[in-house]
């Protein structure tokens, strides 16, 4: 007869030494022991909710990862810490496997009543939404955060402005040989370091974009160095996006496996306003369609994102998400004779110390500059990282960003499109097919097209572009705006002036 259920976990009775629970099937009681399976796994400190998924944490040198559990794990799992038991025929309990369907409801059902939900990993303390510095490893219910390092790795951390100071100068000396090009990239790389030891518990903090105009200059030592103080484990490095869709999958797929860092090292062009990256560097959470799966996901952004490159830059939209940090060696290929990287990964907790007492010592005796630009979202991210090391005297590590910030070139080049179509249209109402037609036509239009991102398996997608019509409709750039067409049939547009009215204009004579 018929199907299985589960039934409350409950042990052997007459058991003398420890032995595995036992979970018995019952007919009609599956919710008892889904439930109860589901407390052993969080009883582990190993299982919780990411992204809405089953996922575990692994320990791996010393550290741990995070990695989304599937059906044939579960079910391994379950075989080796739960002795199942069901009802033969005779009403005789015998030892039986996992029921196929239990599992698959531990794996997708979204009712948990014991898995905590899983928000990021630590590889030191940080600071909570409060800006208490939290030194306790393991997982934290507040934040959400599991924090693996050594219950005596991080005694009390040192909070006056001497400490801070000598803190200073303790980083500062690791990046003595580092060729910077003006004090503000050194600045930067600092800051990079504070970032990355609290990137965990930050709300959003900016990427930063370390450059110079040559190989051999130190960019993937410093951006290594800088990783340091996130992990001891080696940071998730891969390449940076091409397209929006690869931007899509690459950083979810990333995102979900919760890296403390991920480096795009060696980028080829430069940081380009891809929605995915965008959404990953300005908002908290980040949801994307799943590659190869059915469905969304939503996954936490708190990551440090670094990259290394010659002369690369944020462009358009990411120059508000990038704090960039030049180096400029005299000589072609530098040559370190100190080690850096091996210092900071034999003391790693010493350093990581230092970058703490100087942001414990600015929250106790700092004053926040009222004078200081304001940088938009990433105010949490100014008070903890940025303010510190200026109240100590250094340059503000921000000024590449707030610069990049008041570049107009979008601007210029919005114009110039904007007095292309006026020219090529006058007030005429054009569809988007019609303007990827005639583009063909007028390579400087076609150019400035390709800039936007709209491009998709390197064709202009006129769906893409209609988004970014609509997304910078009534925007005024020297006397010109985008507005809404009329059509008869699809969706049109209208390049107007300052002075011309978005009602229908007179039909013109035929």
């Amino acid at each position: 007869m018929a199907s299985s259920a589960v039934a409350i976990a409950v042990t052997h009775p007459e058991a003398v030494v420890k032995v595995k629970p036992v979970v018995q099937i019952v007919i009609g009681e599956e919710h008892l022991a889904i439930h109860e399976a589901e407390r052993l796994l969080a009883e582990t400190g190993l299982y919780y909710v990411s992204a809405g998924y089953l996922a575990r944490l692994v320990p791996t040198q010393g550290s741990m990862l995070c990695e989304e559990v599937n059906q044939q794990t579960l079910y391994v799992v379950l075989s080796a810490m739960i002795e199942w038991h069901r009802q033969n025929r005779n009403g005789e309990w015998e030892v039986c496997n996992p029921p196929q369907h239990l599992i698959s409801t531990l794996l997708f059902n979204r009712d948990r009543k014991h898995l905590q939900t899983l928000t990021g990993i630590a590889h030191q303390p940080y600071f909570d939404a409060n800006e208490q510095l939290v030194i306790t490893p393991g997982f934290n219910p507040g934040t959400g955060i599991y924090a693996c390092f050594g219950s005596n790795d991080y005694p009390i951390i040192a909070s006056s402005m001497d400490d801070a100071r000598n803190s200073l100068m303790m980083l500062k000396a690791e990046l003595a040989e580092f060729e910077f090009e003006k004090a503000e990239d050194l600045a930067a790389a600092l800051c990079a370091m504070l970032t990355a030891v609290i990137r965990p518990g930050l709300p959003l903090a900016p990427a930063f974009s370390i450059n110079a105009a040559s190989s051999g200059s130190g960019k993937s030592l410093l951006a290594t160095l800088i990783a340091l103080f996130a992990t001891p484990l080696h940071p998730y490095v891969t390449s940076y996006p091409t397209t929006a869709t690869e931007a899509i999958k690459v950083i979810l797929a990333m995102l979900l496996e919760k890296p403390t860092v991920i480096l795009f090292d060696d980028m080829q062009h430069d940081w380009k306003p891809f929605g995915a990256i965008n959404k990953a560097l300005t908002s908290q959470t980040t949801t994307e369609r799943r590659l190869g799966k059915s469905g969304t996901a939503t996954a936490q952004t708190n990551s440090l994102f670094l990259g290394t490159g010659n002369n690369i830059g944020p462009v358009k939209d990411m120059r508000r998400r990038v704090v960039s940090s030049r180096l400029a060696p005299k000589t072609i290929r530098r040559n370190f004779k100190h080690n850096p990287y091996k210092q900071i990964s034999q003391h790693r907790s010493v350093y990581v110390r230092s970058a703490l007492t100087i942001i414990q010592a600015f929250l106790i005796h700092g004053k926040r500059d009222e004078n200081l630009p304001q940088i938009g979202s990433y105010d949490e991210w100014s008070r903890l990282c940025r303010e510190p090391l200026i109240w100590l005297g250094e340059p503000d590590p921000a000024t590449s960003l707030i610069q990049q910030m008041d570049d107009n070139t979008d601007n210029e080049e919005f114009s110039v499109f904007l007095k292309l179509w006026r020219d090529m249209y006058d007030d005429e109402s054009v569809m988007v097919r019609e303007l990827i037609a005639d583009a063909k036509r007028k390579p400087e239009l076609l150019a400035i097209i390709h800039e936007l991102p709209v491009i998709e398996r390197g064709e202009i997608s006129g769906h893409l572009l209609g988004q970014w019509l609509k997304s910078h409709r009534g925007v005024r750039v020297n006397g010109l705006r985008i507005e809404d067409g009329f059509s008869t049939e699809r969706k049109s547009w209208r390049v107007l002036t300052d002075d011309e009215k978005t009602a229908p204009p007179p039909r013109r004579a035929s």
